[in-house]
């Protein structure tokens, strides 16, 4: 549609004469009087009949655009055209008398930013110039049994129905028509038409288009003429008062500055493009689908939605009246309908979880393992039309608590200045022990009660799982506070609060029996529990050894970290674990050592399939001396390395794609969850007494490869403290 020069304005109007939307005249012409079956010159009836289509690669899309006639050389990225075809001759020479529309165009389509298109060229003008209506129908439905997926056709009065009399090569124009509708499997054509260049509103002359073939209405796009401001174009055609023919009408840019033409030619070349990137993207949209997605995503920000002041009544919105659905918005047309979905089955249908609440939250065990390989990137989700998005789960994967935070917050727990500060309080009584520790706030962080009853001793222990268990040989001893010892274990840290008991039975003076178990509960689905049993054995009155095996149970975690959603983990997943531990107190010398080691398998509830092979294990060693008198001082020596995950291969069932029948495309990929390096902690503390009442104390601590993490740069912590006791 182009305002450029009058055209056909009077020839061949017995067989219904079209005016090329954009030229000069007001796109008239087109009378619909019947016309019998058209026989090429030198031809048989049927010449030009439908071939197969040529298979495209995924992503491209083929677009056919009826036109008169075409300078294939001239055409912006010509590559990009196909195939062509003369309906008159069957021949693939599309040149002719005005190949300057038709080159104008296909240059706009080809020449837009998307650049899916893959042009199929139908030359409608017979041999003395002439454009009609029956070869244009003919054409439409020639396009649609090629296999195009849009059909372009940027002239004028197509909002009309042809005579059904009307026939081209021995085809009806509404079998043409019929032949869109059923294209491509059922799915259909998208027809791109002009609205018209006659600055007024479109005049079907009582017979629209919606009225005869309604099937091929719903798949039908009406390009409106815009300004670069959002307005309505002086030149272009509108729906006006017609409902229907708003409904179907969407805006765009009435030039192409490129080739130097305007008019609503320029408008639907643009749209199909549009639809192009659309079916391009998703192939099993139909027609109608994809259409309807332009049409409900068209951006209403023009002004003119904003009056109410139009059409006959003086009273309809004039948004409406002149754009119909408003202006085409490709952005707004390719991003999601509603939640992403990420799949979990075989089918699109059967929904999955939504990818937005889908989360992997990690304990401190599994280092950098799942983040680093990018096992979760291009996990394919589904919106609501089941159209397919490529996301990247990993950013749904990530650590419980950051390095830097956690480190300051075991520094806060520490500095006698600051409110999170962690005093202890202790009450004893007779074969009873009772004691707490809780910060400025009141807030209660560990508390533990102990009680001899004959040969039996029972405890029974409270902790927030981010605290170090009251029950572990650092608190058992006494140690001074070191600044790597504040933070949790890596198995209780999701949780608010841990609650457990432990018994210790006498089989002899120096034997025991020992049996624990405590659980876990986070404000999420993820709980834990763990049950131990061992032998304790008293090698000298200084000295004991402790071993035991246990196992640990975790729905919705493992080893501490938690899923939900498609990162979902699975309601029953065991860990078995054997450990020592070794206690020595003599001569001001107090030490400890520990070493657990685990090994066990997991199944998920979302992509995670599996987990096999999976081996951890975390040690601790600390020693302290501490001198004699008011003015003692203390010095202590810690290393311990965090829960590390050493070994263990997950396996993973992705989404990468869907078919046109609606089932997924899944992969499955694997991945060790072994971190790259192995976190050391390595603490050095000294305190004394300046006097009755203060206390000073040094901790300087000093981490190789933080968070399991082999690039990571060591970093070093330095604290000191000073408390006086009013």
């Amino acid at each position: 549609m182009f305002e450029r020069r009058p055209l056909f304005l009077a020839v061949g109007i017995a067989l219904g004469t079209l005016t090329i939307s954009g030229c000069g005249s007001s796109g008239g012409g087109g009378g619909d009087s019947h016309q019998g079956v058209h026989t090429p010159s030198g031809a048989s009836p049927g010449v030009g009949a439908s071939q197969t289509p040529t298979p495209l690669e995924p992503g491209l899309v083929r677009v056919a655009v009826a036109d008169s006639a075409f300078d294939v050389a001239t055409i912006t990225n010509s590559e990009r055209v196909i195939d062509r075809l003369d309906v008159y001759t069957g021949s693939a020479d599309v040149s002719g008398v005005d190949e300057w529309h038709g080159n104008a165009v296909t240059s706009t389509i080809t020449g837009g930013t998307l650049g899916n298109a893959r042009l199929d060229l139908l030359k409608i003008e017979d041999s003395q110039g002439a454009t009609l209506n029956n070869a244009l129908d003919y054409a439409i439905g020639e396009a649609a049994n090629r296999g195009a997926r849009v059909i372009n056709a940027s002239f004028s009065r197509r909002l009309e129905a042809s005579d059904p009399r009307l026939t081209f090569n021995g085809v009806t124009s509404a079998t043409s028509y019929q032949r869109v509708v059923d294209a491509n499997g059922g799915k259909g054509g998208i027809y791109v038409v002009s609205a018209g260049n006659t600055g007024s509103a479109i005049d079907t002359q009582g017979k629209p288009i919606y009225a005869s073939q309604p099937g091929l209405y719903e798949m039908m796009l009406i390009a409106v003429g815009t300004t670069t401001n959002g307005d309505i174009h002086p030149s272009s055609s509108y729906p006006g008062d017609d409902t229907q023919l708003q409904a179907r009408s969407i805006g765009t840019d009435f030039a192409n500055r490129d080739v130097g033409a305007q008019g609503t030619s320029i408008s639907a070349a643009r749209i199909s493009e549009y639809a192009a990137g659309i079916v391009g993207q998703w192939p099993h949209l139909t027609a109608q689908q994809a259409s309807q997605r332009l049409l409900d995503t068209a951006s209403q920000e023009s002004a003119l939605f904003q009056q109410s002041n139009c059409g006959a009544s003086g009273t309809l919105n004039c948004g409406a009246f002149y754009l119909g659905q408003g202006i085409a918005d490709i952005d707004a047309a390719m991003a999601p309908e509603g939640d992403l979905v990420v799949s979990q089955s075989q089918r699109v249908a059967d929904g999955g979880a939504q990818a937005d609440v889908s989360y992997l939250q990690l304990s401190d065990a599994y280092g950098d393992a799942v983040a680093a390989p990018g096992v979760l990137e291009n996990v394919v989700a589904f919106d609501a039309l089941g159209r397919d998005y490529a996301i990247d789960l990993g950013r749904n994967t990530q650590p419980r608590t950051a390095r830097a935070t956690q480190l300051r917050d075991q520094m806060q727990q520490m500095a006698s200045a600051s409110p999170s500060y962690a005093t202890t309080q202790t009450a004893i009584e007779g074969n009873y022990r009772f004691s707490t520790s809780s910060t400025a706030y009141g807030e209660l962080l560990a508390s533990r009660f102990d009680g001899t009853f004959g040969n039996a001793q029972l405890s029974a222990f409270r902790f927030s799982g981010d605290q170090p268990s009251p029950m572990g040989s650092y608190a058992e001893l006494g140690v001074m506070p070191m600044i790597s010892f504040q933070a949790g274990s890596a198995l209780t840290n999701a949780f608010e609060r841990v609650d457990g008991v432990e018994t210790r039975y006498a089989l002899g003076e120096r034997l025991s029996m020992t049996a624990s178990h405590w659980a876990g509960d986070a404000a999420s689905d993820y709980q834990a529990q763990r049950s131990d049993v061992g032998l304790a054995w008293q090698i000298a009155p200084g000295l004991s050894i402790d071993s035991y095996v246990g196992q640990l149970t975790e729905q919705q975690g493992l080893l501490g970290a938690n899923g939900n959603g498609a990162l979902g983990l699975g309601e029953d997943n065991q860990m078995r674990f054997t450990g020592v531990s070794l206690q020595a107190q003599m001569d001001g010398f107090r030490g400890f050592a520990e070493f657990e080691q685990g090994q066990g398998s997991a199944s998920g509830s979302g992509l995670l399939t599996s987990v096999n092979g999976m081996r951890a294990q975390q040690m601790a060693l600390g020693l302290q001396w501490q001198g004699e008198g008011e003015r003692a001082e203390r010095w202590a020596l810690t290393l311990r390395q965090p829960l590390r995950i050493d070994s263990a291969t997950a396996s993973f069932d992705v989404p990468v794609g869907r078919r046109l029948d609606g089932s997924v495309v899944r992969e499955t990929r694997s991945v060790s969850l072994e971190p790259s390096g192995r976190q050391l902690d390595i603490e050095l503390g000294y305190g004394f007494s300046a006097s009755e009442r203060s206390q000073w104390q040094f901790n300087l601590l000093h981490t190789r490869e933080p968070g399991h993490d082999a690039d990571a740069p060591s970093d070093s912590a330095a604290m000191v403290n000073y408390t006086y006791a009013w």
